[in-house]
């Protein structure tokens, strides 16, 4: 037993180590270990939420709607940018360092001698969390997959699906149809399902369809439009409504904002009876590392991006915006395909500043510019051993008026942000 430890640092630097591998899809070791907790109920209504893309986005939207309309929410979020804290929110607010701890006090002795993943923990300690809470929500998302996610021993009274697309190959199979039915295993009988998307494949529709699922999807149980300054939105039990827009960058949010607001009208139609809690609501909407601007002389733009899907999506922002000269700052993990990531952007980047993230999942940066030189060339490619590195080499190249993009992990984000929080910049070439 470990209940020696006295702070989060030291619980979290254990627990690392713990379990022989750092992903482990063997639901049944969390499912032994929460039954021995005796938790009745995490909260009075609980929405899990899958996907490749767009979950901390709909977390996000939803967390904020559900708060401002004077519900008391938890939210279970990863990973996290800054601080482990980010995880699990109730209110809005990040949890504590003491209620973690105690939390984590309480598994560590339940759990006897079964061994538990980083996430696994973490998410044992929300579910402590939320159950001493009274929550009225409790919103989850999924960590990977779906089907075999710690976060799926809990029956939740609605998932939402937010998209499927490619990544995770190692964990999830390699085609569209292998990665939903993973994410498919969020899904309950005799309960509604929300895919975010307009075209849902077909497995998601066979599941539901063999499993007395309600499910129901974008542009055709319900829909939305986007004008200059507001957008209107149709519930499937008769809703309309027309709201402000979001501080979140890109038409694509929105699928996420409808598939939220139509969670809310099956679970409770009368919450969207306050159109201002619901305007207050979307204003406050805030999501680190997500087409996040941090400099606007010279423009600093981190996104966590890490796949092709979210690629594609940065770079369709970034080509919304005025055309600037613009630089990118990349970070990998080994699972990654390097090419897909780079090859989006690749037309408008004026140099690369590939860095190693500080991870042992951490792709060196000379592997990613092995995979990619062909298709941006020797010359736009400068590798570094660390991240840091990059950074540094990246700002003494921009000029007030550039534009420089970090992405590529939530590491990468992550670093970047304690860099430039511990590090004055200026830059000098006017």
């Amino acid at each position: 037993m470990t209940n020696q430890f006295k702070s989060l640092d030291e619980w979290l630097d254990w627990q690392q180590d713990l379990h022989p591998k750092n992903i482990d899809f063997k639901i049944e070791r969390i499912k032994s270990v929460y039954n021995k907790l005796n938790i009745k109920k995490i909260a009075k209504k609980t929405i899990i939420i899958a996907g490749t893309n767009g979950k901390g986005s709909t977390v996000a939207i939803l967390e904020s709607l559900l708060h401002e309309s004077k519900f008391k929410v938890g939210s279970f979020t990863s990973p996290h940018i800054l601080r482990y804290n980010e995880r699990i929110k109730i209110s809005k607010q990040q949890i504590d360092d003491e209620s973690l701890i105690d939390a984590f006090k309480v598994i560590d002795t339940a759990r006897g001698n079964t061994t538990l993943t980083y996430f696994e923990f973490a998410t044992l300690a929300a579910f402590y969390i939320f159950s001493k809470q009274n929550l009225d929500f409790a919103l989850l998302e999924v960590g990977l997959g779906g089907r075999l996610d710690a976060t799926n021993i809990i029956d939740s009274d609605l998932s939402i699906i937010t998209s499927i697309g490619i990544d995770h190959t190692e964990f999830l199979g390699s085609t569209i149809d292998s990665i939903a039915n993973e994410k498919a295993g969020v899904m309950r009988p005799f309960c509604y399902s929300i895919f975010a998307g307009a075209n849902p494949p077909a497995t998601l529709l066979s599941t539901a369809q063999s499993n007395n699922i309600s499910f129901i999807f974008g542009h055709n149980h319900f829909s939305h439009n986007i004008y200059n300054n507001y957008w209107e939105w149709r519930g499937m039990h008769g809703t309309q409504l027309k709201l402000p827009l979001m501080p979140l960058t890109g038409d694509f949010q929105y699928n996420h904002a409808s598939a939220a607001l139509q969670a809310i009208e099956i679970i409770d139609k009368n919450i969207l009876k306050y159109e201002s809690f619901l305007t207050v609501g979307l204003k406050n909407v805030s999501l680190m590392g997500r087409y996040q601007k941090c400099s606007k002389h010279p423009e600093i733009i981190t996104d966590v991006a890490h796949n092709e899907d979210s690629a594609i999506k940065l770079f369709d922002n970034l080509n919304r915006e005025d055309k600037k000269k613009t630089y990118a700052v990349i970070g990998l993990l080994n699972d990654k395909d390097a090419y897909s990531l780079i090859r989006p952007l690749a037309p408008i980047i004026e140099k690369w500043f590939i860095g190693t993230v500080d991870s042992e999942r951490g792709m060196n940066s000379s592997e990613i510019k092995e995979r990619v030189i062909s298709l941006i060339g020797d010359d736009k490619i400068d590798c570094f051993e660390n991240m840091n590195s990059a950074f540094e080499a990246a700002y003494s190249t921009l000029y007030l008026n550039d534009r420089l993009i970090i992405y590529g992990s939530f590491y990468t984000v992550s670093e970047f942000m304690n860099y430039q929080k511990h590090t004055e910049k200026k830059i000098l070439n006017e």
